[in-house]
């Protein structure tokens, strides 16, 4: 049935397009970029294991994807089509080779000069991370979404927006983790002629999960709704230094098991700094609730902070660097009386890109992760180093 439904969407996409005359079709066609690339990732710890690393625990990946990027034009509407199918081969560990797919359609639409949105739908089977695993297994996760946005500018300076999000997640072996999360956004926004903005924006979010068992013949209702209530704030200060903040409170409440609930502060604050013309520097702090890409079958507090410069060398290359903090706090499993848990985790990472023609892109980047985790065997660390050489048509 998901299936069907997929293809219903695309087609709904798709229908404009087939319908028109031929020659209108190509004229219409804003951008057609297919593309190639080959990657090579070396994982020393590929399983996030506890302790002290061996060869035992790294391992090559090498991957090759094709993908396509496309936007056709039709009036003052726009079909987006972002399409990616990547095959990941192990060296040591075959057992993990798998196939990633990645697809979305989206109908950027208009209407008069008063109102647009986006309409979509978006197709994901990714190999789930090994981060939160304690049974290293294969377990791909499978990810149907459907998405709707519309504004109205009901003022030069004001607009109003809503928005509709639905996701349904499945895993091939975990099903603990299954949900259906439904989504609602609305915002109130105004914004002057120095692209100063400021507003407010209620956000709900229904999880829908399988029930768990505490204990032989005893299931709980695993279900929660989260409801936050943010101001946003948007400042230019210059040509060189932009500030934007999103600060509200939020309420997660559980169908049963109160003690998992959280009300409070979140938020996230973001200065952009041009410290030259080739230089730039982003800072980031945040304090969110997150299910970490539904890697989780609750919620967890998570406190961080990142500095990431990117510095233009030349017209071709390009480097980047960042250095990012997280706490995570898992305040629902806490919240049952079981082994608290809280990581601390650090990432460093540095990477290059250099862009010889329009087409040809290659890039080097290495990263370490390091997590302390109040249960010791939680605790990893690991370096990665990657190569990747991309062609685009």
């Amino acid at each position: 049935m998901r299936h069907f439904r997929g293809i219903i969407i695309s087609g709904l996409f798709l229908l404009p397009v087939v319908l028109l005359p031929v020659n209108v079709c190509l004229a219409a066609i804003e951008k057609f970029n297919p593309y190639v690339y080959g990657k090579v990732l070396y994982d020393s710890n590929i399983f996030r294991v506890s302790g002290d690393t061996t060869d035992q625990q790294s391992d090559t990946v090498r991957n090759l994807g094709a993908g396509l990027n496309a936007d056709w034009k039709l009036s003052r509407q726009h079909l987006l089509l972002d399409a990616l199918v990547d095959r990941a081969k192990y060296d040591a560990r075959s057992e993990l080779d798998h196939t990633r797919i990645n697809g979305r359609g989206t109908w950027a639409w208009q209407v008069g000069n008063l109102w647009s949105g986006k309409l979509g739908y978006e197709y994901k089977k990714v190999l789930s991370s090994f981060t939160q695993q304690l049974v290293p297994i294969k377990d791909m996760r499978t990810t149907h979404r459907s998405f709707w946005s519309g504004g109205y500018q009901i003022h030069p300076d004001w607009t109003v927006s809503a928005g509709l999000d639905y996701a349904d997640v499945s895993y091939q072996e975990r099903n603990v983790l299954d949900r259906k999360t439904s989504t609602g956004t609305l915002a109130v926004q105004y914004k002057n002629t120095r692209n100063t903005y400021v507003g407010v924006q209620g956000d709900y979010a229904k999880n829908d999960l399988k029930n768990f068992d505490i204990a032989p013949g005893i299931s709980v209702n695993n279900d929660y709704d989260v409801v936050t209530i943010s101001g946003v704030f948007s400042w230019e200060g210059s040509k060189k230094s932009t500030l934007m903040a999103m600060l509200g409170y939020t309420d997660v409440s559980y169908a049963e098991l109160k003690d998992r609930d959280f009300q409070g502060t979140t938020g996230r604050l973001t200065y952009r700094w041009a410290l030259t013309g080739k230089t730039r520097m982003d800072i980031a702090m945040w304090r969110k609730t997150t299910s970490l890409y539904y890697e989780v079958a609750s919620y967890v507090l998570q406190k961080g902070a990142s500095i990431i410069p990117t510095w233009s060398a030349s017209p071709k290359i390009s480097v980047k660097g960042r250095i990012e903090y997280t706490n995570n706090d898992f305040k629902a499993q806490n919240g049952l009386n079981r082994q608290q848990r809280d990581d601390d985790t650090w990432r460093y990472g540095f990477g290059a890109t250099w862009s010889p023609r329009q087409y040809l892109n290659l890039s080097l980047r290495y990263d370490r992760v390091t997590r302390e985790s109040s249960i010791d065997i939680r605790d990893y660390k690991d370096d990665m180093v990657t190569a990747k050489l991309r062609l685009q048509f």
